[in-house]
């Protein structure tokens, strides 16, 4: 029987092609009716997501024609026979199969069978068979798919707010497009092309002010990461091992945005402390120039590092061999700093619109001057069985504003609020039992030190959470600016 059935197994492949071909376009068909009803729709209902239902439509289609084809309705051992048969066979291929599913035969039944084995090997019934496809419901299909593509391009129902806030951010990116695009080199041009091109092409077919806000949004966010991406490999890795310190945490930002200017301040600021470092501050920061030289692939950076290391370790001027680090590191900077620039320009411009109006609500929501302190404090003596006494005081309220040196901050171990509440019980009197009650809610203060000390820990954190979260660009310069009049 496995010979046999091996024989017609090439005309029952066919068979079950041809099968699949059909349900696939019953199901497509289906789906694309399914698809167009959608497309149509989402012109007045822009929240429906087209492409993700289509995509279900598809997907259903497809899977009902496996379903169909493979399990429910699958071609079987006798139809095959039966479609041989038809094709030639003759009847010789359903007796043949009857036959060897009997069991033994006699001499009349054996000849049968031999001549149904000779037709099978001769005949090529797979070639003689022509798969017959539903013609009527494939121009359906086609139809239906020309007929969904031309309501793709149907004009959207679109809101007022998205267009007048579309238009005005395509405006400012084809002037940033204008002012840059010349000063950049051909691969540079090339990726802030692609970035504007995208940004432009959701804005273009955003449905609603706040999809086009979203957006704006998400370009911000892949611009900043094309920015730190055009950063040379070696600015990367050095910012990468010196962010471990706090003297060198800013130069470790300055490196990560490859910004001129700002690495520049931070040598400088960097150069000031090692000349005020004792012999311990001076060998840790030569250690951890010494491990950033091994993973420096530019010969000039390596070697000014090298030459710093040398000079701590040897307790000699590091003037010299930092100004050497700087010029090299400016030099590094200079890498695709064109592109960034223009990056970080068309990010600016892009943000304008929305930081305007998130700084004009709060201006609308909030003001004032700052509080210098206030207290207020009670007390209270209760007593069951007899009288109780209480009192209330007043603190002060004063206002002021920055911080006067050695002005003390708390560490973050005051964060844990382990507090407790603890209640002690007197003796009896004539006037009650006297109970004391002593609430501490917030949690043990930690550690008191030098304002300076944390300051800066705090600010990169809070740098750091910017540069990963999804916050308008705008926003990042008003958070630095606020830590910067800290600072003063």
């Amino acid at each position: 029987m496995k010979e046999f059935l091996r024989l017609l197994a090439p005309l029952r492949h066919k068979l079950m092609a041809e099968r699949f071909l059909k349900w696939f376009i019953y199901g497509e068909t289906a789906a694309g009716i399914l698809c167009l009803a959608v497309v149509v729709l989402s012109k007045f209902w822009t929240e429906i997501p087209v492409l993700p239902l289509c995509g279900v439509f598809v997907l259903l289609g497809l899977l009902i024609a496996l379903t169909a084809a493979f399990f429910l309705r699958k071609v079987t051992e006798k139809e095959t026979a039966e479609t041989a048969d038809a094709l030639g066979g003759a009847e010789r291929m359903i007796t043949t199969m009857e036959l060897l599913g009997k069991g033994t035969q006699n001499p009349v039944e054996e000849m049968a069978v031999a001549d149904g084995f000779a037709k099978a090997k001769e005949t090529d019934f797979a070639k003689l068979y022509r798969m017959r496809l539903p013609v009527k419901v494939l121009r359906v299909l086609a139809l239906v798919v020309v007929l969904t593509i031309g309501a793709g391009f149907m004009p959207v129902r679109r809101d007022k707010d998205a267009e007048v806030y579309a238009n005005a951010q395509l405006e400012r990116i084809e002037q940033v497009k204008a002012e840059e695009t010349p000063v950049l080199s051909k691969e540079e041009k090339k990726v802030f092309l692609e970035a504007a091109k995208a940004l432009e092409k959701d804005l273009k077919t955003a449905k609603t002010k706040k999809a086009a806000e979203e957006a704006v949004r998400e370009a911000q966010q892949n611009m900043k990461q094309l920015e730190k991406e055009s950063v040379s490999k070696d600015l990367k890795e050095l910012a990468e091992t010196l962010k471990q310190e706090e003297d060198t945490a800013a130069l470790s930002e300055a490196l990560e945005q490859g910004d001129e200017a700002s690495i520049s301040q931070a040598m400088e600021q960097l150069l000031q402390k090692m000349a005020a470092m004792d012999k311990g501050q001076a060998a840790s920061l030569a250690q951890q120039l010494a491990e950033a030289a091994e993973n420096i692939s530019d010969e000039e950076l390596q070697e000014a590092l090298k030459a710093l290391e040398e000079a701590l370790e040897n307790g000699a001027d590091p003037s010299e061999a930092g100004e050497a680090v700087k010029n090299a590191l400016l030099s590094q900077a200079q890498v695709n700093s064109a592109l960034r620039s223009s990056l970080q320009k068309l990010n600016r411009n892009v943000g304008q619109q929305s930081l305007a109006k998130k700084v004009e609500s709060g201006s609308e929501s909030t003001g004032g001057e700052g509080q210098g302190e206030s207290g207020q404090g009670t007390g209270g003596q209760t007593g069951s069985g007899g009288s109780g006494t209480a009192g209330v005081g007043n603190g002060g309220q004063g206002r002021g504003f920055g911080h006067a040196e050695p002005e003390k901050i708390y560490t973050r171990s005051a964060a844990g609020k382990d507090g407790y509440d603890a209640q002690l019980k007197g003796t009896d009197s004539d006037e009650g039992q006297t109970t004391i009650t002593e609430h501490r809610t917030m949690g043990q203060a930690g550690t008191s030190v030098p304002y300076d000390t944390v300051y800066g820990q705090y600010r990169n954190e809070a740098m750091e959470t910017l540069e990963n979260s999804s916050v308008p660009y705008g926003m990042r310069e008003l958070v630095s600016d606020y830590f910067a009049t800290l600072e003063r």
